[in-house]
């Protein structure tokens, strides 16, 4: 029984070996058929010439089987903790959980506490890096970013650039109320009656993955830009139902947006 139970350890051992990236500045990668340098580097959010780099390639010819060492440090990283699950993993950071598999060569959904799992922001992180911003006084992450650059992407997809800077800047100005929450995601997630503030959230599109210029209107609402004049609300006359919403002092309307105090 003893030498069974070693086996089954030594096993598991080699399994996990085989499918995760540890401590360290690379991750492991094994080619499969069809892959290309450059889907692989768009996968993990990098150039293909930083894995010809880091693997010392003298060409982008790469094959099934082959193993390549990714460098980490240019994507988000989160190390397992006791009771995660990839599914909650995904929510947390907006990656579906076919990406982080694919990511990180997983076959299934074990992890378990101590694992480091490289992660990005979905297919933008191939185009734009997300990065902490100061703000003022204030520090905002990665996952800040993310949620702010899906509520933009989610209400004002389509918008100018200055009408989806503005909504970023919405929430930014609720965090700095007193009258609304302490944090970007307590505000968007924010209930009153049982209501959600935003439709996004009620109707699950808030879910849907931010492009390009969802990530470049967040980080320049979070770096203080503000097109609203200090709104803190904002409604489509030509959609909104909310008579109250309309009684509001008018800031400013941009694009299908009115922006108010």
């Amino acid at each position: 029984m003893k030498k069974i139970a070693l086996i089954s350890i030594i096993m598991v051992a080699i399994v996990f070996s085989a499918c995760f990236a540890y401590a360290g500045e690379a991750a492991d990668y094994t080619v499969k058929p069809g892959d290309t340098l450059y889907e692989i580097g768009k996968r993990f959010g990098l150039h293909y010439s930083a894995i010809m780099k880091t693997n010392k390639l003298g060409s982008t010819v790469i094959m099934p089987g082959m193993k390549l060492n990714i460098p980490v440090e240019a994507g988000i990283i989160h190390t397992v903790t006791t009771g995660e699950t990839l599914y909650g993993i995904s929510r947390k950071y907006g990656v579906r959980v076919t990406e982080i598999k694919n990511r990180n060569n997983l076959s299934g959904d074990l992890i378990v506490p101590g694992m480091r799992l490289v992660l990005t922001d979905g297919s933008a992180a191939a185009d734009h890096r997300v990065q902490p911003v100061l703000s003022g006084n204030a520090s905002f992450g990665s996952s800040d970013i993310l949620l702010l650059a899906k509520m933009i992407h989610a209400e004002s997809r389509g918008e100018p650039l200055s009408g989806q800077i503005a909504v970023g800047a919405v929430i930014l100005n609720r965090l700095k109320s007193e009258h609304f929450p302490s944090t970007i995601r307590e505000i968007i997630f924010q209930r009153t009656k049982g209501v959600y503030q935003f439709t996004p959230v009620s109707n699950g599109q808030i879910d849907l993955e931010p492009d390009r210029s969802a990530f470049y209107a967040a980080e320049r609402a979070l770096k203080g830009e503000d097109p609203t004049g200090g709104a803190l609300f904002f409604y489509n006359p030509d959609i909104s139902s909310d008579k109250w919403i309309k009684t509001l002092p008018v800031t400013k309307v941009i694009g299908n947006h009115v922006f108010a105090r």
